[in-house]
């Protein structure tokens, strides 16, 4: 288990991943609790998403919590 703000995970326009990272992640044996901002999984998982990671902005300014975040870039791979 593990927090993951979706809204932080952007694509390189800049437009978050949102539903269809979500439905990846669901379809790799993840669950999501999109009010929590919680991932989870039950056992051991070889997961992989199709995304390679660009880098990420720090000033995205703050998180859900009010504590400073950064968004993160990927690009889809096909």
């Amino acid at each position: 288990m593990a927090d993951l703000d979706l809204s932080s995970i952007r694509l390189p326009d800049g437009r978050p991943a949102g539903r269809r990272l979500t439905a990846q992640l669901r379809a790799a044996g993840f669950s999501y609790d999109s009010r929590r901002r919680r991932i989870s999984c039950t056992g051991r998982r070889d997961a992989r998403l199709p995304y390679r990671y660009l880098g990420a902005d720090d000033r995205a300014g703050a998180n859900y919590t009010g504590q400073p975040a950064v968004h993160s870039y990927y690009t889809e791979n096909h």
